[in-house]
């Protein structure tokens, strides 16, 4: 008799391990290695039984009867109504949790990346297929003078120099490049002002330099777009700046083709021609029209870029080239450019920007 209850004791427990087993398998993913996103859709007054079984219908979980058991032993969890971004690689804890923290696929945001030296029309692509926004209501707002004095009264970067009748974009340079988390119901402003946001902290890092610097913040933004396009590494821009500073002092014209093809609004893919590179226009510097900096800036630069315009390099060039490999070579004197070019055009190094 003792041997039959030990016995019947034993296969109880085996049976209670076997079922706990097949509860556990049952809350595990679908298929771990679906990463797909799956939309999935709470409706307001719907219950947690209803909830469950339309998981299942989409073939989210397992079980519904084992992903009821977990609601029941974890009573706090409360399913809350919108559009939530799931997948088949999450177990059924993962997807409770999702449910019962509100985070909506709206409030998840989207992920975009501005990369630095791209101009304003470039963002507002990424902008307009990221989030759906029309492109002209970007433009509209650069358009719009109550929007812009709005800005320059909320911005210590922004300037009265920002709304010069030449300037293609007013917040051109100003939008700083990284990646971004924008919620999907976001206005063109509102995106506009998470950007800002995030260049005035960028900005307020340096702020010292820049109020120490000779030049207006306009112009140290405006040389620092065109670094950007020129020189790869810290130290290469630093000299970089250091030979536009030393041109502004000589009253030359910078001579930089990178604002040639913003004037132009050309991309860097394109040729530019004779007539394009002596036209007068309030950005290109390789006309004849003005010495000095640009309108405006040309891109939209990194802090590495400001940081160097600010701390140039104290140093007696006045011209640079860069090989392929983006190395720059720089001299004093015109004769000794024009050799530098003469020879990297010879052994097949001349740069051309991409």
């Amino acid at each position: 008799m003792k041997k039959l209850i030990i016995s019947l004791l034993v296969a109880f427990l085996a049976i209670i391990l076997l079922l706990i087993s097949i509860y556990f398998f049952l809350l595990t993913p679908i298929d771990k290695k679906d990463k797909e996103e799956v939309l999935f859709t709470v409706n307001s007054g719907e219950g947690k039984k209803e909830i469950l079984n339309n998981l299942k219908t989409a073939d989210l979980i397992r079980s519904k009867q084992a992903a009821y058991i977990y609601v029941f032993l974890n009573s706090d969890l409360t399913l809350k109504a919108g559009t939530f971004t799931l997948s088949r690689s999450m177990d059924v804890k993962t997807i409770l949790n999702t449910l019962d923290s509100g985070k909506t696929k709206e409030q998840e945001g989207i992920n975009i990346t501005f990369k630095e030296g791209r101009r304003f029309v470039d963002y507002v692509a990424l902008l307009s297929e990221e989030l759906k926004i029309d492109q002209d209501e970007y433009f509209d707002l650069m358009e719009d003078n109550m929007y812009i004095d709005s800005l320059i009264n909320e911005y210590w970067f922004l300037t009265d120099e920002i709304k010069n009748e030449d300037i293609y974009y007013p917040l051109e340079g100003y939008l700083f490049p990284e990646t971004y988390n924008f919620n999907t119901t976001m206005s063109a402003q509102d995106t506009l002002k998470v950007i800002l946001d995030n260049t005035q902290k960028n900005l307020d890092s340096i702020k010292p330099l820049i109020d120490n610097s000779d030049f207006s913040i306009h112009e140290i933004m405006t040389l620092a777009s065109i670094v950007e396009l020129e020189g790869k590494s810290g130290s290469d821009r630093a000299g970089i700046a250091g030979v536009f500073v030393n041109r502004l002092n000589a009253n030359m014209s910078l001579g930089s083709d990178v604002t040639t093809y913003y004037a132009e609004r050309k991309s860097f893919a394109d040729d530019l021609a004779s007539s394009e590179l002596s036209a007068c226009n309030a950005y290109n510097t390789r006309g004849t029209c003005f010495t000095g900096l640009p309108v405006g800036p040309v891109s939209n630069p990194s802090l590495d870029a400001i940081e160097s315009s600010v701390s140039h390099d104290e140093n007696d060039y006045l011209f640079f080239v860069s090989d392929k490999s983006g190395k720059i070579y720089f001299s004093t004197t015109n004769a000794e450019h024009e050799a530098l070019v003469a020879q990297l055009k010879e052994n097949n190094e001349w740069y051309v920007y991409e």
